[in-house]
């Protein structure tokens, strides 16, 4: 019974996206003054839409929680021992239950964009009244494929002829608490990803290019765009807590295609900062958003597909051709609203001087591009080599390190280059001044790795350019606090504090970079200047030394009690000491007890002496102790517990924890810059309601540097 509601639902929610796409496509062609009640028609049909969905959501994670096995989906991804977390987060464990959470999202997202034009109505943001609701039934039309998926294709309600006692349970890999916050984070920024297309797209049927729809899409890009980033970080913290290899980021196909968008976005929020300040780009703007959204649903294709190998992807189906199909309507539905509108993109004006912020940015869309290039070629390349003449290959990180560690570097250069030029033109004497200190940070600061360690080219340089991005961003913040603070006579903090406030856009930029600076200067340690060992076996009492510490094996222990949802664990207790092994006695306490341990599950309901070694899955989970210098992380390989013996693999990962850190300068940053601007709108309310007359425009000011640079 339940199940049937579930499917009812959902194609109750198909039809409501059917009637607001159609409600709005014969709006637009009537009459302003007539379309007034069908936009509130279709404005009540996203807000069905997204509670309709809600609620299929709901049921089928009510459908887990009593462990309902007649239902296919439960059964395969839930068991009665697995924790309440897990049974929630098993909502998007497979392939048809993360298709209808994916379409949780994009119809949350349709109803927020039709709820903010709404808002508006009352007093706003005249443009974004004009503009939401066609926006919303772009949405809507992309959310009908994912509906048509999860009513027709892969139903989540689906039943079994025979009703099982138990389920099999979730993925031992999945078993972690980063499954309960990771994939929801990544899908709703790559998800979001088809809101900045929708008001492109709306922008484009409209005829509304302007300054008011800059700042429009901006706001709207920056949110899914960090919400992306965070997606790709947290799943880079999962592999590196969970897989017990060492590493966070392995370029693997399905983490490159949530990198693609993130790419073609950066090069967007740059690039939609010229259209705002100059009146260029408008065409390049309208294909780097189109890109970005296009890129989201490919990643989604491999993803589904089964067309490359990962580790990430689910199981091989006949969905993908769905999403081919999809791509390549979408594909023509922009670039032909692009090429209709062509003529009214043309830039207000051209590039004064390749040296200027401009050119500056421009270079990093290029570089940036070339980035997404480089990374999509190395993910599908196996794949058509395969379809083409049969050959097996791969490709794996030594290509994308070549390939990606120059382009990396000097988007790092660019990161501090490009604030410190002026808009339309920069002398090369203005800009070697503004060079000076950040360059000399970053040349005392080479020779001081090549003491620390040895030397690693690349390594090495990312690092010195981290430095030089820092200190030029914090030089910059100074500049401006002084500046206020003569001007205004204010304390520094309160200086600094309103010069935030008062250029948010600015300076959530700069701290933006600043997380930028630090995530390099973190893949620059762990990668350049990491040390690892050969797995080694150890009896009890025995030492092995990574770095500067000296780790003792001590013995293998059980957790007392045994978690109902595995069938074993084995920990191996570690002792770890800063200090050489013969400085340590009996007497001597460590620094802390690290258990590295192997977790068993068995995966099958069937007795236990039927059951096969397909049945038992295990999984490294590895041991790290953090510090701002750096992580020692130790992986349990192998464990004899005839002999007492364990072999140990371990790793000294320097600067790690600053890849996490930098995402609170990301947050921070976004919301400065995202932050609404009440003076602005309160100047927004006056101009529309002011009487039109003519106005004697007041002389000419100059204004000072902090606003001109």
């Amino acid at each position: 019974m339940l199940p049937s509601i579930g499917h009812l639902l959902l194609l109750l929610a198909l039809s409501c996206a059917v009637y607001q796409i159609g409600v709005n496509v014969v709006a637009y062609r009537m009459p302003e003054a007539r379309r007034r009640p069908l936009l509130s028609s279709g404005f009540n049909a996203s807000l069905a839409l997204w509670w309709l969905v809600c609620a299929a959501s709901g049921l089928l994670i009510y459908l887990f929680l009593t462990d309902d096995f007649s239902v296919n989906y439960v059964w395969a991804h839930s068991a009665k021992a697995q924790p309440l977390g897990y049974k929630v987060s098993a909502l998007w464990a497979g392939q048809s239950g993360s298709l209808l959470f994916w379409t949780l999202l994009l119809t949350g997202y349709c109803a927020l964009i039709s709820v903010s034009g709404k808002r508006h109505e009352r007093g706003g943001d005249p443009l974004q009244v004009q503009l939401a609701p066609t926006a919303s039934a772009v949405v809507a039309g992309i959310s009908l494929l994912f509906l048509y998926l999860v009513c027709f294709v892969t139903n989540p309600f689906e039943t079994n002829p025979v009703v099982a006692p138990d389920g099999t349970g979730m993925n031992p890999l999945l078993q972690n608490y980063w499954m309960q916050i990771h994939p929801p984070t990544l899908y709703l920024g790559y998800v979001g990803c088809s809101v900045p297309f929708a008001w492109a797209a709306a922008a484009l049927l409209h005829r509304q290019f302007g300054k008011d729809w800059v700042a429009l899409v901006r706001r709207w890009t920056l949110i899914p765009w960090l919400i992306l980033g965070m997606g790709i970080l947290m799943g880079g913290k999962w592999a590196y807590e969970t897989l017990g290899w060492g590493g966070y980021w392995a370029w693997d196909p399905v983490e490159n295609a949530s990198l693609l968008p993130w790419l073609t976005g950066t090069a967007f929020l740059h690039s939609i900062m010229i259209q705002g300040r100059r009146g260029m780009l408008k065409n390049w703007n309208m294909v780097l958003v189109s890109l970005t959204f296009l890129l989201s649903i490919f990643g989604t294709f491999l993803t589904r597909s089964g067309v490359v190998s990962s580790v990430h992807s689910f199981a091989e189906s006949n969905i993908g051709a769905y999403f081919l199909v999809f791509l390549a309507i979408s594909l023509v539905f922009s670039f032909g609203l692009i090429i209709w509108r062509r003529d009214e993109l043309s830039s207000e004006f051209g590039f004064e001087s390749v040296l200027s912020r401009e050119g500056a940015f421009m270079l990093n869309n290029w570089i940036l591009l070339g980035s997404a290039f480089a990374v999509l070629w190395g993910t599908i390349y196996p794949a058509l080599r395969e379809a083409v003449d049969g050959t097996s290959v791969s490709v794996g990180p030594p290509y994308f390190n070549i390939v990606m560690v120059p382009l990396g570097l000097m988007l790092l250069a660019l990161t501090g280059i490009g604030p410190l030029m002026a808009w339309r033109r920069t002398t090369p004497a203005a800009l070697g001044r503004t060079l000076v200190v950040p360059l000399c940070a970053a040349l005392v600061t080479a020779p001081l790795l090549y003491w620390l360690s040895a030397w690693h080219t690349g390594a090495a340089t990312a690092f010195c350019l981290s430095v030089f991005v820092l200190a030029g961003i914090v030089l910059e913040f100074v500049k401006g606090t002084r500046a206020r603070v003569s001007m205004t006579g204010e304390r520094a903090p309160q200086a600094f504090a309103n010069l935030l406030l008062r250029n948010r856009r600015r300076y959530g930029g700069y701290t933006v970079h600043l997380g930028i600076a630090l995530l390099f200067a973190g893949f620059a340690g762990s990668s350049g200047f990491n040390i690892e060992t050969e797995p080694i076996t150890l009896k009890p009492g025995e030492t092995m030394r990574v770095g500067e510490y000296t780790l003792r094996f001590e013995q293998l222990v059980r957790p007392s009690p045994m978690p109902p949802e595995k069938k074993d664990e084995i920990n191996a207790e570690v002792a770890v000491f800063l200090m050489p092994p013969e400085k340590i006695t009996p007497q001597t306490q460590p620094m802390t007890i690290l258990r590295p341990h192997i977790d068993i599950f068995n995966t099958s309901n069937a007795p236990e002496e039927t059951q096969s070694g397909d049945d038992i899955q295990s999984a490294r989970r590895p041991a790290i102790m953090s510090n701002l210098a750096n992580d020692l992380y130790l992986a349990l390989i192998e464990a004899d517990e005839k002999a007492g013996t364990a072999s140990i693999k371990a790793y000294l990962n320097p600067l790690v924890m600053w890849i996490w850190i930098s995402t609170i300068l990301f947050i921070a940053g976004t919301i400065i810059a995202v932050w609404p601007d009440r003076r602005a709108a309160l100047a927004r309310e006056h101009r529309d309601d002011a009487p039109a007359k003519p106005v004697r425009s007041a002389p000419p000011v100059a204004r000072s540097k902090e606003k001109t640079r």
